[in-house]
């Protein structure tokens, strides 16, 4: 399977993150509705961040842009959750 210069991997492959992004743009959402943040754990955003951002890095490395920008967008997220985590929490 072939579209162009993707390839059938990497086409699933971009849809598997871009589905896993999708819970991050609903919990961004919600978040910034509610402006409620405890049942969030800020280590596990944090590693999410950390997580997507070195797999920007890999899919730089590996000329793979599509991939690049799904990572991109779910390192922003991610960076954006934990924002509101540390802006929203009570003291």
């Amino acid at each position: 399977m072939s579209l162009g210069n993707i390839d059938g991997w990497q086409l699933m492959g971009t849809v598997a993150a871009l589905s896993f992004t999708v819970g991050f743009v609903d919990q961004l959402r919600i978040t910034y509705k509610t402006k409620n943040v405890d049942g969030l754990s800020f280590l596990q955003w944090a590693v999410f961040a950390s997580a997507s951002s070195m797999f920007t890095a890999y899919y730089v490395h590996l000329d793979q842009w599509m991939m690049v920008a799904v990572s991109v967008f779910g390192t922003c997220c991610c960076l954006a959750i934990l924002a509101m985590m540390m802006r929203f929490r009570s003291t």
